[in-house]
């Protein structure tokens, strides 16, 4: 479905904007899409958004900022497939892993990948990447946890493909790209990326790093 007037400002790399190429894949919406540089963002962005955050989703002139957010107004342009949960408790347990993804893994990983990228290996701050490699382990343990996959030959955090998906791939995959790779101890999570990262949705939104 084309969403007429409708701009995404996003970025390859950002979590947040690959969540939100996610969702929109996995509803079939298309909207026109401007990557932002955010080591020099235009002025006419700027103009729009003063913070200068992406992901921005623009539609009809309504200015729609914050992934989550964004995901919702998605929702209500799409109901189906839902990827914020068929009943109230499955909307709470999503909007949790939403949440954890965003306010703890995301730290947690953050330090490991800002120092290698666009640095040579010179200039790495070993102790920030054996820090997050420590905390992503934590990470994944607490991940594992909540983990049910009702479908074993479509492993998902809950019955289906959902907002978790959504915030945890990027996630998962950014850590993969950068060296913290996904602990032995957990194979069920492993074999739920693995599954995720060879599906079209994965493919065709994932930044080009992954398959550097």
């Amino acid at each position: 479905m084309r969403q007429s007037s409708v701009i995404l400002y996003d970025k390859d790399e950002c979590p947040f904007c690959w969540k939100v190429r996610l969702a929109l894949t996995t509803k079939s919406l298309q909207v026109e899409h401007i990557t932002i540089n955010t080591e020099n963002k235009p002025a006419d962005f700027l103009a729009l958004s003063p913070t200068g955050k992406v992901p921005l989703l623009i539609s009809n002139g309504e200015l729609i900022s914050e992934s989550s957010v964004i995901i919702e107004t998605l929702e209500l342009w799409q109901p189906n497939p839902t990827l914020l949960g068929k009943h109230p408790q499955e909307r709470e347990r999503i909007a949790t892993l939403n949440h954890y993804s965003d306010t703890v893994v995301g730290p947690a990983i953050r330090d490991a990948i800002f120092t290698q990228r666009g640095h040579p290996s010179s200039q790495w701050d070993m102790d920030a990447i054996e820090q997050s490699k420590r905390k992503w382990r934590d990470c994944l343990a607490w991940l594992n946890n909540q983990f049910e996959p009702s479908d074993p030959s479509r492993p998902a955090f809950l019955s289906c493909f959902s907002l978790a998906e959504c915030a945890l791939l990027p996630r998962f995959a950014l850590a993969s790209a950068y060296g913290l790779h996904q602990v032995k101890e957990f194979p069920e999570l492993q074999r739920w990326f693995d599954y995720h990262r060879q599906q079209p949705y994965f493919v065709t939104t994932a930044p080009a790093i992954f398959y550097d």
